[in-house]
């Protein structure tokens, strides 16, 4: 199976990651996700949500890193929790940075704005006002 190849997933599954977060991830992306969940966009790998049916291609889930890699690279900057309490990191860029909701910040159609968080300093910079416009930024890695 060819690492683009979309594979899509269920509202079920997508409830279930919600419900592991504790947050209700944004529109646009779920829209993402019933379509393209397991899809990386060029070198930018964008986490799916578990589902049981393609176990294999979504192992490396969202609520995963969250509770792994993120946690880590959160100790590695000295991040303590309320810094990085309003981020829900959705991709890995392959420097070790991340691309993340920012619950704290509302784009206009009220979804998250993404923020790209820098694995050197803890630090985040708005890169667009929700997923759907991330999807088409210029110059956005992949």
């Amino acid at each position: 199976m060819s690492k683009s190849k979309s594979i899509g997933t269920t509202p079920d599954a997508i409830a279930a990651a919600e419900q592991a977060l504790g947050r209700t991830l944004p529109p646009s992306y779920v829209q993402w996700l019933l379509v393209n969940n397991g899809r990386a966009l060029g070198a930018l790998s964008v986490f799916p949500v578990y589902d049981a049916d393609y176990a294999r291609k979504t192992w490396e889930s969202i609520e995963r890193h969250y509770r792994t890699s993120w946690q880590e690279w959160l100790e590695n900057v000295g991040a303590n929790d309320s810094d990085a309490a309003s981020l829900l990191p959705f991709a890995q860029f392959g420097t070790g940075d991340y691309y993340c909701f920012d619950y704290a910040q509302t784009g206009p159609t009220g979804e998250p704005v993404v923020v790209l968080w820098s694995h050197e300093t803890g630090a985040t910079s708005t890169v667009a006002p929700d997923f759907a416009a991330f999807l088409v930024l210029p110059g956005r890695p992949g």
